[in-house]
C-alpha cells in the first residue's frame, strides 16, 4: 500500500483483527502522524510510511505518536531500521510515543544513535 507522505491526504488501514492505523504527514514539520495501532496487520503500511519518510532530505525527521494505543517490537524494530538508514547526521525523532517504546530501545538498541524520544 503506497502512503501518500507528500499529500495532504491520509490512509487508514482496518485489519481483520479490528486494529486501524492512520498514517498521515505532518503540516508544520518533516514527518509523519500515527494514530492507532502498530502490529502484524498494520504493519506493511507502517513500514511503507516510514521507508518513504527516510527517503526525505531533512537532517531532522519527526514521528508524531502521542496517539498510538499499541506498537509491537517489530514496530519498534521498524523505527531504528529508519534510522539506521539516514545517511550522515541526520536524526529520527519520536515524538510523545507509547510508554514502551524507551523501554523497548533501551532493552534491545541501548545507545543507539540516530534516533531521539522528545516526551
Amino acid at each position: 500500500m503506497d502512503v501518500p507522505l507528500d499529500e495532504e491526504a491520509h490512509c487508514a488501514a482496518p485489519s481483520l483483527g479490528g486494529a486501524r492505523l492512520e498514517v498521515r504527514p505532518l503540516s508544520e514539520r518533516p514527518g509523519v502522524y500515527a494514530k492507532g495501532e502498530i502490529g502484524v496487520s498494520t504493519r506493511p503500511m507502517w513500514q511503507e510510511a516510514l521507508g518513504q519518510l527516510s527517503r526525505r532530505s531533512e537532517s531532522c525527521l519527526y514521528v508524531e505518536m502521542s496517539q498510538l494505543t499499541f506498537i509491537d517490537v517489530a514496530g519498534v524494530t521498524d523505527l531504528v531500521m529508519t534510522a539506521r538508514s539516514l545517511s550522515g547526521h541526520r536524526l529520527l525523532v519520536l515524538d510523545q510515543p507509547p510508554f514502551q517504546v524507551p523501554r523497548i530501545l533501551d532493552l534491545f538498541w541501548p545507545g543507539l544513535g540516530g534516533i531521539e524520544v522528545a516526551a
